[in-house]
C-alpha cells in the first residue's frame, strides 16, 4: 500500500508547530496559514507524517500484536519513505498477513473450492474498494467531514459500518480520483513501442459489475468507475487523503514490488535540487582553493 498524508490541510501540523489559532478563521486565511506552516516548518511536517504512519501501523493494522486489525491479523510490514519533487513525504509499504499460504496452493483452492473462493472475494471486497457511491459522489456540494465516525459511540456495528461507508466514500470521491488528463508521473519512465503514451498506472480501468475469479485463479474486484484508485474505508476516513492498497496474488507481482521498495530504500538521492546544492558548494570550495597563493593538491 501507499500512504500519502495531506500536510497542507491537516490541523495536526499546526499543533506540532506550536501554533494556536481560532477555528473560526476565514477559509481563505485558514488555508494560507496551513500552507505557510507546512512549507516553512519541515520538522512539524516530518513529525506529522511520522504520527500518521505510526497510527496506521499500530492503530489500524496492529502489526505483530496478535490483535485483529482492519486487514485481519498482520504479521509484519516493511515501509520506505519517499519525497516527491515538492518535498512532500509519502510511504510505500508491503504488509504480510498471518497464516499466509503459498501462491500455488492459493491458486489451486481458488479454482477447485468455490466456498473458499467466495470467502476470499468477500474478504478482499471488505478491505479493498474500487468503486464509489456514484449518487453521493456526483453531489455538487459534497463537503469532506472534519472527523471520522467514532467506534466508541453507543451504536450497533451495523450503524457504525453505515457511517464509515458514507464518510469514507465522501473522502474517496475527491481524493482517490486519477486525473483524466494524467500528469507527468503517469509517463515518467518514457515507455516505448505500443505502450508509448499509456498510463503506467493502467488508467482508465475497465468496469466490472461483480467480482470474479478468472481461469488462472486470480480475483478481479468489482469496479464501477474507470478513474478511481483502490482504497480502504478505514484508512480513507482516518487520513482523509490519497492512498492506494492492492492485493499481491502472484510471484511476479510480489518480486516486482519487493524490488521496487528495496530500490527506493537503497538508492542515492540524485534529485535536481540536491545536484544543484552540491554543485554550488563544490564551486564555492574550488573558488576558495584558487584564492590560496600556492594551492596544493589537497586544496584543489
Amino acid at each position: 500500500m501507499t500512504i500519502n498524508p495531506s500536510d497542507l490541510k491537516n490541523p495536526l501540523v499546526l499543533n506540532l508547530a506550536g501554533l494556536e489559532y481560532s477555528g473560526d478563521t476565514l477559509p481563505t486565511a485558514n488555508a494560507a496559514i496551513h500552507r505557510t506552516i507546512a512549507t516553512s516548518n519541515p520538522v512539524a511536517v516530518a513529525q506529522f507524517f511520522h504520527h500518521i504512519c505510526k497510527g496506521i501501523f499500530d492503530g489500524l493494522l496492529g502489526t505483530n500484536t496478535g490483535q485483529i486489525g482492519i486487514l485481519g491479523q498482520v504479521a509484519n510490514h516493511f515501509g520506505v519513505v519517499e519525497t516527491n519533487g515538492h518535498g512532500m513525504l509519502h510511504l510505500h509499504a508491503l504488509v504480510w498477513l498471518a497464516g499466509n499460504i503459498s501462491f500455488s496452493i492459493l491458486w489451486d483452492r481458488m479454482l477447485k473450492d468455490n466456498i473458499f473462493a467466495t470467502r476470499m472475494i468477500c474478504y478482499l471486497e471488505s478491505i479493498i474498494v474500487q468503486s464509489i457511491d456514484l449518487e453521493t459522489s456526483n453531489h455538487p456540494k459534497l463537503d469532506l467531514p472534519n472527523m471520522p465516525p467514532s467506534s466508541k459511540d453507543l451504536e450497533t456495528d451495523h450503524e457504525f459500518h453505515i457511517k464509515l461507508s458514507t464518510d469514507s466514500n465522501a473522502v474517496a470521491s475527491t481524493k482517490q480520483m486519477h486525473s483524466p488528463n494524467h500528469n507527468a508521473t503517469c509517463f515518467k519512465y518514457h515507455q516505448r513501442g505500443k505502450r508509448k503514451g499509456v498510463c503506467r498506472f493502467g488508467m482508465p480501468q475497465e468496469l466490472l459489475s461483480t467480482s470474479k475469479v478468472d481461469a488462472l485463479g486470480l480475483i478481479h474486484l468489482a469496479r464501477n468507475h474507470p478513474w478511481i484508485n483502490p482504497w480502504n474505508p478505514a484508512i480513507a476516513s482516518c487520513i482523509c487523503s490519497n492512498h492506494d492498497i492492492s492485493w499481491i496474488p502472484t510471484v511476479a507481482k510480489s518480486l516486482s514490488l519487493v524490488y521496487y521498495l528495496t530500490n527506493y530504500a537503497a538508492k542515492d538521492d540524485i534529485s535536481p535540487q540536491q545536484i544543484l546544492i552540491k554543485a554550488a558548494l563544490l564551486k564555492q570550495s574550488i573558488d576558495k582553493a584558487k584564492t590560496t597563493l600556492t594551492p596544493d593538491a589537497t586544496d584543489l
